[in-house]
């Protein structure tokens, strides 16, 4: 799609995408789980002068805020940063928003300490996926850290029938558009691109769902055992956190 048709649909999807997404039993439970595994990555880095790349509805914006952690968010969306802006009524730490194309974000070279995109990726084919990693190095300080999150290509087609059933249940369809990754080839574009690995931790699982009926904290739990192999390789997503070399 092009910029302008992603633009149209999320505007359309900003009144219902965060309860859509993260209001259910499994959406509590995977907000939960990833933004542990983001705080953890988080306090791996210098969190000097922190961009976050297309933002939502503030998803990963809100956790940096609880965080006491200051930054530019940024979004091809105004209507979903508006959902944004709204959540973090009240908070002591605000990002400053901003509407940008993440493929071509309007600041200088080697301008930010931290860059960190959420839910995104899978939006695009490994081309393009490699596309905003350049874009991402581009912007990131030497020594500058990385953090991102991938759709898990192993999960997809292990749990083919989880998946199945949780998208006809919740979202009434097969399988919703994504492009899911390898971890292996996912680590190689990202060093071809100037980013060095340096940890990968799985996250979440729709299969989560039933144990969580039985108890919310045996489903964060059992998710917490995901992280690592040899549970990594159901995660639903993967995180990936790097550095600019």
């Amino acid at each position: 799609m092009q910029p302008e048709t992603y633009k149209d649909f999320y505007t359309n999807e900003s009144d219902v995408y965060h309860s859509s997404r993260y209001d259910g039993l499994y959406g509590r439970l995977f907000q939960h789980l990833h933004h542990e595994i983001l705080t953890e990555m988080l306090k791996k880095t210098s969190t000097d002068k922190v961009l976050e790349v297309a933002c939502g509805t503030g998803h990963t914006s809100t956790l940096l805020s609880d965080l006491g952690i200051k930054s530019t968010a940024c979004d091809l969306t105004p209507a979903m940063m508006d959902k944004a802006k709204a959540r973090l009524a009240g908070k002591d730490t605000i990002p400053e928003f901003m509407e940008a194309d993440a493929f071509n974000l309007p600041f200088e070279d080697n301008s930010f300490g931290v860059l960190i995109s959420t839910r995104f990726l899978h939006l695009f084919a490994m081309d393009k996926q490699e596309e905003l990693f350049a874009e991402f190095n581009r912007v990131l300080k030497p020594g500058g850290h990385l953090i991102v999150d991938f759709d898990n290509w192993s999960s997809r087609w292990l749990m083919a029938v989880p998946y199945l059933f949780y998208n006809l249940v919740k979202y009434q369809r097969i399988a919703p558009f994504s492009i899911y990754n390898k971890i292996t080839k996912t680590k190689s574009m990202l060093l071809t691109n100037g980013i060095k690995p340096i940890e990968t931790q799985g996250i979440g699982g729709t299969h989560l769902i039933l144990p969580s009926m039985v108890s919310f904290d045996l489903g964060l739990k059992l998710g917490r055992a995901h992280k690592s192999l040899p549970l990594r390789i159901i995660a639903e997503q993967f995180a990936i956190l790097g550095q600019k070399q």
